[in-house]
C-alpha cells in the first residue's frame, strides 16, 4: 500500500514537470523563521552633530572594525571629530566624521602621536552590534573608539568627574588665587584648505575664565584669525578640561591665558 502511494506521488510529480515545467519541492520546514532585523537609521541619530574623540584610527580613511575587537584596537593617532552622519543597519554602524583637530594631554604631546597623515574626513564602520539594542547601548558599545572628553581622560589615566556647571559671574582677583588651574585636556585645531593653496602652522593665544567645573568660559582670542578659523578654534574650547584653581582650599573661577596650535593643510 505504501509503495503504491509513493508511485502515485512520482507520477504526479512527473506530470507537473511535463505541464508546468516546475519541479516538486519538499514542504517548507515548520516553526518560526529567523528574519534579519529591519534597518534602524534613527538608532544613532543622537550622535549627529556631537564632537567626540576618535581613538586609534584617526589616520585611516575608512576603518572597518568589529564590535568584539574594539577594546583591543590599537593605534597612536587620535583625532577630535564632529559626527556628520550616522547610519545603523542590521547590526552595522557607519559614521561619517569630520576632523576638527587633535587632542592633547599634559603627559602626551604632539611628539608622542603617530599620525601619518591629516585626513579631513573618516568613514568609520563597526559591525557585530546587536540589531535590536537600545540607542544608549549602541553608543556605549562604540565607546572604545568614540569618546567624550571625560571618557578620553579616563582612558588615558586622568581622573575628571566634575559635572558641567554655570558660567561664573567673574573671576576672582589675582591676589586671592592660591592655586592656578591646570590644563588637563585641550585640542589643537586643524583644517583642510579646500582650494589647496594654503599651508600654515602657528600658535593661537586665548584668554578666559576657568570655572569651578573645570571648563573655560568667556574665552576670547588674543591672536588675530579670520572669521572661519576663529570659529573652528571656538568650536573646540567647550571641550577643554582643567583641574580648577583654588582660593584657599576651595575651587574658584580664575582667569587664564593658554595657547594652542592652529594648522591649515592641503
Amino acid at each position: 500500500m505504501i509503495a503504491l502511494r509513493r508511485l502515485r506521488m512520482v507520477v504526479a510529480c512527473a506530470a507537473a514537470l511535463g505541464t508546468a515545467g516546475a519541479g516538486c519541492k519538499s514542504a517548507a520546514p515548520r516553526g518560526p523563521q529567523v528574519q534579519p532585523g529591519p534597518a534602524r537609521p534613527e538608532a544613532l541619530a543622537g550622535l549627529v552633530g556631537r564632537t567626540l574623540v576618535l581613538r586609534h584610527v584617526g589616520n585611516v580613511a575608512k576603518p572597518v572594525l568589529k564590535r568584539a575587537d574594539l577594546a583591543a584596537t590599537v593605534g597612536e593617532c587620535d583625532t577630535v571629530v564632529k559626527v556628520r552622519e550616522a547610519r545603523f543597519d542590521r547590526g552595522t554602524a557607519v559614521l561619517t566624521l569630520d576632523m576638527l583637530g587633535r587632542p592633547r594631554l599634559v603627559h602626551r604631546g604632539a611628539r608622542e602621536e603617530r599620525c601619518t597623515a591629516d585626513l579631513p574626513q573618516t568613514v568609520l564602520t563597526v559591525s557585530g552590534l546587536e540589531p535590536a539594542a537600545p540607542t544608549a547601548d549602541l553608543e556605549a558599545a562604540l565607546g572604545p573608539v568614540l569618546q567624550t572628553p571625560e571618557q578620553y581622560l579616563q582612558a588615558r589615566g586622568v581622573t575628571f568627574g566634575l559635572p558641567a556647571g554655570k558660567a561664573p559671574a567673574e573671576a576672582i582677583a589675582e591676589h586671592f588665587v592660591t592655586t592656578k588651574p591646570v590644563r588637563l585636556l585641550w585640542f589643537d585645531s586643524i583644517r583642510l584648505d579646500p582650494a589647496h593653496r594654503v599651508r600654515h602652522e602657528g600658535e593661537v593665544e586665548i584668554e578666559g575664565v576657568v570655572g569651578t567645573d573645570g571648563r573655560i568660559y568667556d574665552a576670547r582670542l588674543l591672536t588675530a584669525l579670520g572669521s572661519e578659523d576663529e570659529q573652528r578654534v571656538r568650536e573646540l574650547l567647550p571641550f577643554w578640561r582643567f583641574e580648577p584653581g583654588k582660593r584657599g582650599a576651595d575651587a574658584a573661577p580664575i582667569k587664564v591665558k593658554e595657547r594652542l596650535v592652529f594648522r591649515i593643510f592641503y
